[in-house]
């Protein structure tokens, strides 16, 4: 279907409350009302639907969407989730606590986990997988970067990638340390950014770099619209509301070695089996009588 209009992006940089700032002159009556009460809660904003707040203020469903659109945003969805990121962090948790109901933690955080696990599905294709572990595959040297959350994930992803015998390295800041690894990029090299929740300026610079190199390049993100990249992963972690964590992108990452280890003609094998035979040679030395 062709569009008449092109996509809105989302803004940057402002606040809410700036946003309807500058476009006051815009907003209608109904739109007013809808502000009202936004600003009255933010919380109701960041974490109730469309027609829900649209009730509360008094006005038809569609001036939700019409609003977002006039602040700059694609959707209602997305402005809703700027106002999810614009709450501290005490807020975020004070409403997963009151989210349990009457389950436990533990069994609402379980929960949470498998419904966002049993969304993948329709978001991430096969031809995406296949897509990103041919560029690994290919890669002579693979930088997997992503900050805060990322940066985390980003360390054990390339952890994994060396033990399947691939030349990695994992960044959890785009720094000096950032900059001594893609120094020395080249055309047969791949950058790995992972970007989750917030923007990251550092990975979308470490992903242009890659691309003024020709280098590869492979984007895991819960954004949308993300930035560019050879193959994007688009992936929710979770609705505005529930739950965010890593369990969704590490099981991305999980079948891309897993993916690898099918086609690689046994190169993810070989280097495991040897690296167990480096372990277990540490092992041996350590052990009572077999020291020299």
């Amino acid at each position: 279907m062709t569009r008449t209009r092109g996509p809105v992006r989302e803004p940057r940089g402002m606040r809410f409350e700036d946003l309807v700032a500058e476009k006051n002159d815009t907003l209608t009556p109904s739109d007013i009302k809808l502000v009202n009460v936004l600003l009255t809660d933010p919380t109701i904003g960041s974490f109730m639907p469309a027609q829900t707040v649209a009730a509360r203020a008094g006005v038809h469903p569609s001036t939700a969407s019409r609003l977002a659109r006039k602040l700059g945003f694609e959707t209602y969805r997305a402005m809703r989730e700027a106002l999810e990121f614009e709450q501290d962090a005490s807020a975020r948790v004070r409403k997963r606590i009151e989210s349990a109901g009457g389950r436990s933690l533990l069994e609402s955080v379980v929960a949470g986990e498998m419904l966002a696990l049993s969304r993948l599905m329709a978001q991430v294709s096969q031809e995406q997988i296949a897509a990103a572990t041919h560029g690994l595959r290919r890669a002579a040297r693979i930088i997997v970067i992503g900050e805060s959350h990322a940066g985390s994930l980003a360390q054990l992803f390339a952890r994994r990638l060396k033990r399947s015998g691939y030349l990695a390295s994992g960044l959890a800041h785009a720094d000096w340390e950032a900059a001594d690894e893609l120094i020395s990029l080249t055309r047969k090299d791949l950058v790995f950014g992972m970007i989750f929740r917030h923007e990251s300026p550092g990975v979308e610079r470490a992903l242009a770099l890659a691309a003024e190199r020709g280098a590869g390049t492979v984007l895991l993100t819960d954004r949308s619209p993300a930035p560019p990249a050879q193959v994007s992963i688009i992936a929710r972690r979770g609705e505005p509301g529930e739950f965010h964590s890593l369990t969704v992108p590490m099981a991305i990452c999980n079948t891309l070695v897993l993916e690898l280890s099918r086609v690689d003609r046994g190169r993810s094998m070989a280097a495991l089996a040897q690296l167990e035979d480096i372990r277990l040679s540490f092992e041996n030395a350590g052990a009572p009588g077999k020291r020299a």
